[in-house]
């Protein structure tokens, strides 16, 4: 992959002007008339953009292929995959201007890891999530947890538009960290936010902008680069790890949360042995999620550098 074709330097599609109809649309509008709008958006995008067809269908090839029973739509299928991305984004509105709430939730704990979040004087943990389904959901309603405090790691200068939009339709400055840069400096920073019972969220399905620290996993069939970043700062950081996923099923947002790895304890040569497995072990865990819930694999990139 290019530096040109990397995710984060593709500059937005959405233009400020059309995200702030959006979000007054989701604000004034019925949820059919939004529907309808986001259908004739998605329709559009989907027609003007061949290489991101392109990736969804290898996508949706691959994942058919690992598992078979998986419910993908027999007839537009990749279009289907541009409309339930459309509808994600009114949600991400939606959420922030309380028309979903943590009512709506329904919450799948069986690790009981909410006891570690009700505990605020326990040293904090990072959650690991991905582009597959909407985390952002879980985002804006960290605050129903009062006490509770979670940091989130962007590489957000590639979405500004999206993120002020957010913004002007009620979202609060949740506590975003730019990790484009990780020095010694940012690394304290983190180590400190643990300390005082803060936690961190991270993505782990998409590679680094400079792209150097990524290992290599069988994702649905073929060899795909994840990068280190999640794995590697547990293990400096001596952090617990779990993950989180926001997957939408019959209508409604489900919350998963599952504890991953405890505090690392491995020696300085088999750092590198211990985050391959990890990533694997998550790669596996995201294609099973993948299969449940296949249209909301929201990556459009090449995401097996083809």
């Amino acid at each position: 992959m290019t530096p040109a074709e990397h995710w984060a330097n593709q500059h937005e599609r959405g233009h400020a002007l059309f995200l702030k109809l959006t979000a007054l649309m989701v604000k004034y509008l019925p949820v059919w008339i939004m529907r309808l709008c986001t259908a004739i958006v998605c329709a559009y995008f989907y027609a003007t953009s061949a290489a991101q067809r392109r990736h969804i269908h290898q996508y949706q090839t691959r994942l058919k292929h690992s598992f078979p029973t998986c419910r993908l739509p027999e007839t537009c299928a990749v279009y289907r995959q541009f409309a339930t991305f459309g509808e994600a984004i009114t949600d991400r509105f939606a959420v922030w201007q309380h028309k979903i709430t943590y009512a709506d939730l329904v919450l799948d704990d069986r690790d009981d890891l909410y006891a570690d979040i009700r505990d605020h004087s326990a040293r904090g943990q990072i959650f690991i999530c991905s582009h597959l389904g909407n985390v952002e959901i879980c985002r804006a309603l960290v605050s129903h947890h009062i006490g509770f405090k979670m940091n989130v790691l962007v590489h957000s200068r590639h979405a500004q538009a999206f993120n002020q939009a957010l913004k002007n339709a009620g979202a609060s400055d949740i506590h975003l960290i730019q990790v484009s840069e990780l020095d010694g400096a940012k690394m304290l920073e983190l180590a400190n936010r643990l300390d005082a019972g803060e936690w961190l969220a991270i993505t782990a399905d998409r590679i680094p902008i400079r792209g150097e620290k990524t290992v290599a996993v069988n994702f649905l069939g073929d060899t795909a680069q994840l990068p280190q970043g999640a794995w590697l700062m547990a293990q400096l950081l001596k952090a617990k790890t779990n993950t989180l996923f926001v997957l939408k099923k019959q209508g409604k947002y489900h919350l998963i949360l599952r504890r991953f790895a405890d505090v690392p304890n491995v020696k300085r040569a088999d750092r590198a042995a211990a985050i391959a497995a990890h990533a694997q072990r998550y790669a596996d865990e995201l294609a099973q999620h993948a299969a449940d819930v296949p249209l909301q694999w929201f990556n459009f990139y090449d995401f097996w550098a083809e």
